[in-house]
């Protein structure tokens, strides 16, 4: 009996040494021997074969549409990171050696072989093929704006809703390629526009209109100063919000469909991306000022410009100096730019029923005379005198506001003091004493300005 139980016991541990005396161990159903050398470049085959694995994305639209998109692993930056993988499979070989297995097994615990890759992501890829593929599915929400169509007459065009890719799209992505998932389903939210139709029902007035004149001879500035406009005209503001001039035009370079024309440098006109679009910010800038808004952030010019008087310009540089007011009003307004036939208007639009009166009052405390600056040239005859440049006069302005709205006193507020330097009037001296050609003369060099983006 006792010979009868041992061949029995040594029976059991014959089947299950057959079963589980085996040194290898599964990756993704490939067999590894731990140890053996050839390991490392069957797990690196295996991984090149594992990123062409293909990924469905679903995608659920809102309206009921369903969108699909096949990807591999590797395009999502996916990929094994062999060495940890080995070193996996060799923690699992001393943890379970094959002794240890054959008595696991005896008392009915069985060790797994199969074991897990150890997968990493590539964040960089993964985020740029996510970033081509989000600009592909999402659609984002139009806000609502008006239309204008003459004085006192405009239309609503409304607001349409957006939809995008959940949050948390990058997890979900990587959750399906741990898992060896071959379809990854995902659901798509709706995006609210900021603004609405409700939101415009409230304008019913224009507040105020304000124009400015320009020679359409000079195409390239024409065609900046139409430009500038078109990117203006159609904003909204809500209560609290702030207008930026350089974030609505954007950059003023031939990339961004902007022209060469004239530009201030040192006190002087010379061609320069974007000239123009100055005109369009000072006439905005009057018609903030009429219409009560809150300024933020101004700038004058060098000196004074043709098209608006002294103390009521705004100069603009991309990257520099902007143009910045806010509605602070309770109702939404809208600002309508453009530019044909020679002038530039610029119209604030809100509700009648918190328009505010408002009164400029320009004060001119200096008018400054150009100096003169000679320089001598053997181009004229001697004391002969030619003015090369007129210059500019200097001035010292205040511009200040009265502002009336219903329900409260006048509040009387300075908006500004500027300073234009003057400009001097450059005058050529003849020094020529003999018939021979004249000489070419050299003007000395101005020391260096900042450049103004307009005149």
């Amino acid at each position: 009996m006792v010979a009868a139980a041992a061949a029995g016991v040594v029976s059991f541990f014959v089947r299950q040494a057959d079963i589980h005396a085996t040194g290898s161990w599964h990756v993704a159903v490939m067999d590894v021997s731990p140890m053996s050398p050839d390991s490392r470049p069957k797990l690196e085959a295996a991984a090149r074969r594992w990123q062409e694995n293909m990924l469905v994305i679903q995608v659920l639209r809102p309206d009921g549409s369903v969108l699909r998109t096949r990807v591999r692993y590797g395009e999502l930056g996916a990929s094994w990171d062999v060495e940890k993988t080995l070193q996996r499979v060799q923690a699992m070989a001393r943890r379970y050696p094959v002794w240890w297995r054959i008595v696991l097994a005896s008392t009915g615990h069985r060790v797994p072989q199969n074991i897990a890759p150890v997968i990493g992501f590539d964040e960089n890829i993964l985020q740029r093929w996510l970033n081509r593929w989000r600009s592909q599915v999402e659609v984002a929400p139009q806000d609502a704006r008006l239309r204008y169509l003459s004085p006192s007459r405009w239309e609503i065009v409304p607001e349409k809703t957006g939809y995008r890719l959940p949050a948390n799209t990058e997890i979900l992505l990587q959750d399906a390629v741990h898992r060896g998932q071959n379809v990854c389903t995902l659901e798509m939210e709706n995006v609210s526009p900021r603004i609405t139709g409700e939101h415009l029902r409230e304008i019913d007035a224009e507040w105020t209109a304000v124009s400015t004149h320009y020679s359409e001879r000079e195409r390239n500035r024409t065609h900046n100063i139409r430009k500038a406009a078109s990117s203006i005209n159609g904003v909204i503001l809500l209560p609290g919000d702030t207008f930026s001039y350089n974030e609505v035009v954007g950059p003023r370079t031939i990339r961004e469909g902007f022209r060469k024309a004239p530009v201030i440098v040192k006190g002087e006109l010379v061609p320069g991306d974007g000239g123009g679009v100055c005109q369009v910010s000072t006439t905005v800038y009057m018609a903030a000022l009429q219409a009560g808004l809150q300024i933020v952030q101004r700038s004058h010019h060098a000196f004074p410009i043709h098209y608006a008087p002294p103390g009521l310009d705004a100069t603009v540089v991309y990257g520099a100096i902007d143009l910045r007011f806010r509605n602070n009003t309770p109702c939404p307004i809208a600002l309508v730019a453009e530019a044909k036939n020679g002038r530039v208007v610029v119209r604030v639009l809100g509700a009648e029923r918190y328009r505010r009166a408002v009164k400029l009052q320009r004060v001119v405390h200096a008018v400054i005379p150009a100096p003169e600056k000679t320089f001598p040239t053997a181009s004229l005859p001697a004391g002969v005198r030619k003015v090369k440049d007129k210059g500019q006069r200097g001035w010292r302005v205040s511009v200040y506001r009265i502002i009336e709205e219903p329900g409260k006193p006048p509040a009387f507020e300075k908006a500004t003091t500027d300073y234009y330097r003057p400009q001097p009037r450059i005058v050529l001296v003849g020094q020529a004493t003999s018939t021979r050609p004249p000489a070419q003369e050299t003007m000395p060099a101005e020391p260096h300005e900042v450049r103004e983006q307009s005149p």
